[in-house]
């Protein structure tokens, strides 16, 4: 086919790899990082995902959240952060006369899943929590850099 009626001619030299991330083997399943279930779930922390030389760090907001509440799971190459934010639960008698005019917090059960490349440190992964933030440390796993071998041709 000429160049001059080729469709995708002017969206390929425009935008050159704009789309390539799909089609990569780490983000092959850009929905697995949604909840797996709804059901319970009335809010989702927001989370980064960032990638060093040595390690990816997956940083999730978690304000209020005590760390006794939250749990970190591994399983195959997901990893799911669960947790719950109680609601302040008071009595009938401390709510009476108590009008709300806003109400923006969040509270309930969240779960929360993203899919690790395959090539990391599963024995070495680190979660902490500190003012709020749940940061998960995923070391890589080191990777041997292929030495040159001259292979020889036998004659027949």
């Amino acid at each position: 086919m000429s160049e001059l009626v080729r469709p995708g001619r002017f969206f390929d030299s425009s935008f050159g790899d704009l789309f390539s991330w799909a089609t990569d083997p780490f983000y092959r399943d850009i929905w697995s990082i949604t909840p797996r279930s709804f059901e319970g779930q009335t809010w989702s922390p927001r989370i980064d995902l960032v990638e060093k030389d040595d390690c990816f760090l997956v940083k999730a907001e978690v304000p209020g959240v005590p760390r006794e509440k939250i749990n970190v799971d591994l399983k195959g190459d997901i990893l799911t952060i669960t947790g719950e934010k109680e609601d302040e639960k008071k009595s009938d008698e401390e709510r009476e006369g108590t009008v709300y005019h806003r109400m923006e917090r969040s509270y309930g059960k969240f779960e929360r899943s993203i899919r690790l490349p395959k090539h990391i440190d599963r024995k070495g992964i680190k979660a902490s929590c500190k003012d709020g933030m749940l940061t998960v440390t995923v070391p890589k796993k080191q990777v041997e850099k292929a030495e040159s071998q001259k292979i020889e041709i036998a004659n027949e």
